[in-house]
């Protein structure tokens, strides 16, 4: 039987936790992403995976593209789901709205929580804030 030292297993083990920690942050935002409206499409729908100035768009990062004289905006995920999910102004208002009140839950949940108990409420280390949906 081959023996691992701790060492190599116990970074192994935190390797596949900050990858499972990712993919979790990522389905967070498309979860989001999906709730607003957003459509997700084949990865050949985005763009090209490209700006309108030529540039690639940002993996898992909430972009406005120029199209057609109008805006859209579009969360290129090349790991995880290898789509892009497409949304115009309407899904991205839906978006903030939904961002906004999550906010706010999290922080009624937060004030909500006894600390003299030994354990909080569930809802406190829920996806209140997911990555990638501040636009650049």
């Amino acid at each position: 039987m081959l023996k691992v030292p701790a060492t190599i297993a116990a970074a192994l083990l935190a390797l596949s936790g900050c990858a499972a920690l990712q993919g979790q942050t990522t389905s967070d935002s498309e979860n989001i992403l999906a709730e607003a409206g957003f459509t997700k499409q084949p990865f050949s729908a985005a763009q090209g995976a490209t700006r309108a100035g030529g540039g690639p768009l940002p993996a898992r990062q909430l972009t406005k593209v120029s199209q057609n004289g109008g805006a859209e905006y579009e969360y290129y995920d090349p790991k995880f789901c290898q789509c892009v999910y497409v949304g115009e102004a309407q899904q991205y208002a839906k978006l903030q709205e939904l961002r906004k009140a999550r906010v706010a839950e999290h922080a009624q949940n937060l004030r909500d929580w006894n600390v003299m108990a030994n354990s909080p409420d569930p809802n406190v280390w829920g996806p209140w804030e997911p990555e990638g949906l501040d636009l650049k």
